[in-house]
């Protein structure tokens, strides 16, 4: 229930028990000077003092019903009018009733509207009014001065009925006084209030990035005349979606919170520790005279943070990822430090994550290039700079052609030829893989069933997928379009996915991959032995091929572990029913090897490089 409501709750509840005791205070004093005048067989007197005072009963009975506004106007209008009598009756307005309209005014103030307020005024002064025609014309007739007694008693009525008023009105005031100070605590008290929530991360209780900036723009200024430096550590855990996609939600925001609690705890109470938003956080390290420190600090939080962390009562490890700006070398305002630090901690992820980085000019460097890289391949993208090679496959027991892999290049026309090596890595981090698949994709089929129709006989094309291209495109409507488009035959196109990708979303790839291979379309893994190789994920996933990874094959004629090796994954892949395809193939004797362990095909520069559309047609043709 809000405070508002609350105090008005109060003042009708005040403006009823004042009521009631005014018509208390009324029905007694006019009972007691009734019975007076009724010795004095003032009968007159008396018939007008018992009417008010009955009438205070159905005054009681309205205010006992809510309805306070009516019963305080009918107590007093109902003494306006019983005083007049009095008065019209005795000595006009000399009579000493006179004295009860102040007192009535007095009740009015308190318990009537203005407008209530102003009508009782106007009904007394037409009574006031009256009483003096009524004695300069002689209208009034049968007049009983009162005596002394009676004008003491009355005196006496009034005054007590009066005093009894102004203790109420005093008494009103005061709780009124108390009432408003209270509000006005409650209002500072809330203003604070708010004023930290506007400060402070309401999940974590450390201060926002609002009033981090505030803290360490204050501790930077404090350096600089000390001659001191600030350390700005930008903190990002690296795996947080994962508690809170296993835990929950409720867990996450319980994690965090501990999170807060061990930053809290590893740094200094001079030290500065915010929320940045989400699962970012960060430190400033004031008053610093050596990196050292920063270096420590740095690796006492990355231990801190790989202590487990209680879930739901279950153990749950974390790791962060740690980016660091120094005031003044590398920054003199606190955005400039924390878009360096963050530039710092991007950095510690691609080292491979629970590790930290300080801010360098290589950095800088670094990421500048990335981002010219990744403008100039939006160009690309846009003007269609990117080119097919094609990579021979061949039967290792015939020797016959029977494929090709489309291998993506960049042409740009200032940098000439670009490796994928140098741009794959940042088209898939910007997303701009999907768009370069998909035209490798619809390139390759079209240009296989165009050698098709020259009658390159049945070879397949190998397309490679990116994980980004699940995730974040529509592949199976992308290959579809392909196929379609092109006119290759289902059978005639193989695509390649990682290992990586298989594990990623375990449940969603069988269903998709599932559909692929169910229109005829074969499936590879590529680089096998490289990644998180089991039996259990290749029985799962419908797949008809495996690639042994080139650094295995390259090592095959060095030592009897990577015979042993490349022999285990042959005869694994034929246990399941799957073929074999071994990358990087570069001399005879390790293609008699390969022969000799049962390896299904090869690929690699023994028997061609990569090479443009025009001379893969003329080697096709040279082999037909």
């Amino acid at each position: 229930m809000s405070t508002a409501f609350t105090d008005e709750i109060e003042d009708i509840e005040i403006r009823s028990l004042r009521v009631f005791q005014f018509g208390l205070l009324v029905f007694i004093a006019f009972t007691g000077t009734a019975i007076q005048y009724s010795l004095q067989s003032r009968w007159d007197v008396v018939i007008a003092l018992t009417v008010g005072a009955a009438m205070m009963l159905p005054c009681q009975w309205l205010n006992y019903r809510g309805h306070h506004e009516a019963a305080a106007g009918l107590v007093l209008s109902t003494a306006t009018l019983s005083l007049f009598s009095i008065m019209w009756f005795s000595d006009g307005l000399r009579d000493s009733s006179l004295l009860g309209y102040p007192v009535i005014l007095i009740g009015a103030g308190q318990l009537l509207k203005p407008r209530h307020f102003w009508a009782l005024l106007a009904l007394m002064l037409v009574c006031v009014l009256a009483l003096g025609l009524g004695t300069l014309y002689g209208w009034r007739t049968g007049v009983t001065p009162g005596t002394d007694m009676d004008r003491l008693s009355d005196s006496l009525s009034i005054l007590l009925v009066n005093g009894f008023l102004i203790w109420f009105l005093t008494y009103d005031m005061q709780n009124a006084l108390v009432r408003l100070r209270a509000q006005i605590a409650r209002f500072h008290a809330s203003e604070k209030n708010l004023t930290y929530l506007a400060q402070h991360d309401g999940l974590t209780r450390l201060p926002n990035r609002l009033l981090g900036n505030a803290l360490l723009t204050d501790a930077m200024r404090q350096a600089s005349l000390n001659g001191t430096h600030v350390a700005l550590l930008f903190v990002d855990l690296d795996n947080f979606k994962d508690v809170n996609d296993s835990a929950g939600h409720s867990a996450g925001d319980d994690f965090l919170v501990q999170v807060a609690q061990r930053l809290r705890e590893t740094v200094r109470q001079s030290d500065v520790v915010c929320r940045q938003g989400g699962d970012e956080f960060l430190i400033g390290l004031t008053e610093l005279t050596s990196a050292d420190d920063i270096a420590l600090v740095s690796e006492q939080v990355l231990l801190k943070m790989q202590a487990p962390f209680r879930l739901r009562g279950e153990e749950v490890l974390a790791s962060c990822s740690i980016g660091v700006a120094i005031y003044p070398a590398q920054g003199t305002t606190f955005d400039e430090l924390l878009r360096h630090a963050d530039l710092a901690m991007y950095e510690a992820k691609k080292a491979g994550r629970n590790t930290y980085r300080i801010f360098s000019e290589d950095i800088r460097s670094s990421i500048t290039e990335s981002l010219h890289l990744i403008s100039s391949l939006r160009q690309a993208v846009a003007q269609e700079e990117f080119v097919l090679h094609y990579q021979p496959v061949l039967d290792l027991r015939t020797g016959a052609l029977i494929g090709a892999e489309a291998l993506v290049r960049w042409q740009n026309p200032k940098l000439g030829m670009v490796s994928p090596g140098l741009f794959i890595a940042l088209a898939e981090k910007s997303g701009l893989i999907v768009d370069i698949g998909q035209w490798v994709l619809n390139e390759a089929c079209r240009q296989m069933q165009a050698w098709r129709t020259m009658g390159a006989g049945p070879l397949f094309v190998s397309v490679n997928l990116s994980p980004v291209q699940f995730s974040r495109g529509n592949i199976e409507a992308v290959i579809a379009h392909a196929l379609q488009t092109t006119g290759l035959d289902h059978g005639q196109l193989e695509l390649e996915v990682t290992e990586s990708t298989l594990i990623a979303d375990t449940e969603k790839f069988i269903v998709t991959l599932s559909r692929i291979q169910a229109s005829g379309i074969r499936l590879a893994i590529d680089d096998f032995g490289t990644g998180y190789s089991n039996l259990s994920y290749l029985q799962r996933f419908p797949v008809h091929k495996l690639k042994i990874d080139q650094s295995f094959v390259r090592r095959l004629l060095q030592g009897e572990k990577d015979v042993a090796m490349v022999s285990a994954i042959i005869h694994l892949a034929h246990s399941l029913g799957l073929k074999v395809t071994a990358e990087g193939v570069e001399n005879e004797a390790t293609s008699e090897a390969l022969r000799g362990m049962g390896c299904d095909q090869g690929q690699g520069y023994l028997y061609a490089r990569p090479m443009p559309a025009d001379d893969f047609e003329a080697y096709w043709r040279a082999r037909a």
